[in-house]
């Protein structure tokens, strides 16, 4: 029982760690979509609205999609790094796997990793929720500046 207890703990101390380089990098992301939508927004007296609203969504879906590339490569360097997995992209396969929460891989880890695909999925859905609130606001602020 000892050993389960520690081996989840160290799990979860690894995953903090992760999880907060990865807050940081999804926390750069959303900046640039700040910045992203503010520099297109300045556009639309040119432009007009439809065009506007046509390149914030594909841009800003294009820098999420980005960001969370990047956050499943800083899980899979872990994996690849550490030998958890054995090559680098059977590392990046596992980490979308992950961090999608699709799961069931094929990929068997040791039983000394075994869940902490568990921790970057808990990880990947805070960070989805975040970018689904960030693009929420944007519809509503796109919506409020038609009205």
């Amino acid at each position: 029982m000892i050993n389960f207890e520690f081996r989840y703990a160290e799990q979860f101390i690894v995953a903090l760690a992760l999880t907060t380089i990865t807050v940081f990098t999804h926390s750069f992301g959303m900046n640039w979509v700040r910045s992203y939508f503010r520099r297109v927004h300045s556009l639309a007296k040119v432009r007009g609205p439809s065009r506007r609203h046509q390149l914030l969504m594909v841009g800003i879906v294009g820098i999420m999609m980005g960001t969370h590339f990047i956050e499943v490569n800083i899980w899979a360097l872990f994996y690849w790094l550490r030998g958890v997995v054995p090559d680098r992209l059977s590392a990046i396969y596992f980490s979308v796997a992950s961090y999608t929460t699709i799961g069931a891989n094929g990929i068997t880890l040791a039983d000394h990793w075994r869940g902490i695909d568990g921790f970057e999925a808990m990880a990947a859905m805070l960070m989805f929720g975040w970018s689904t609130a960030v693009l929420a606001a944007v519809v509503v602020k796109l919506h409020s500046l038609d009205d």
